[in-house]
């Protein structure tokens, strides 16, 4: 799914998730290391998968060392036979339910900071950029969202 996200955005001009095509060590060592951690989870409809993200409570590599309670989200993706249905939203809204369960109090995310669509989509659904990041030479917009 996610080298599906990217050859979407590549075929459409996008230079993001580039990566997901030919993914160099460090990304694929943050994969599995993802799911070592049980933090990778599928998102299903009718017994199909047609999404995936990763959820972390800790997030030093984007966001280095916070002292507040938060929930970060990476890799979120959602099939492009289901795009445009509303469902990244609802699965948004799902995983700030379950950071709010487990006593957090933001929900925080990084975009590549030239992806204007994407940075659209995200701040219309109350995400806040709060800073940039450079990481392995790309530049990404920092966000969050009060959830308490």
């Amino acid at each position: 799914m996610l080298k599906e996200a990217a050859l979407w955005l590549r075929d459409k001009g996008i230079d993001y998730w580039q990566d997901w095509l030919d993914p160099p060590s460090l990304f694929t060592d943050w994969i599995k290391q993802g799911f070592d951690g049980n933090q990778f989870y599928l998102v299903q409809m009718s017994e199909q998968v047609i999404g995936c993200f990763r959820l972390q409570w800790q997030d030093p590599m984007f966001w280095g060392e916070q002292e507040d309670d938060a929930g970060y989200i990476h890799s979120l993706t959602i099939s492009r036979k289901h795009a445009g249905q509303g469902i990244g939203a609802e699965v948004l809204r799902s995983i700030e339910a379950h950071c709010r369960e487990n006593k957090k109090t933001f929900l925080r995310l990084d975009c590549g900071a030239g992806v204007k669509g994407l940075r659209r989509y995200y701040e219309a659904l109350c995400f806040k950029p709060v800073g940039e990041v450079a990481v392995e030479g790309e530049r990404l917009t920092l966000y969050e969202k009060a959830i308490s």
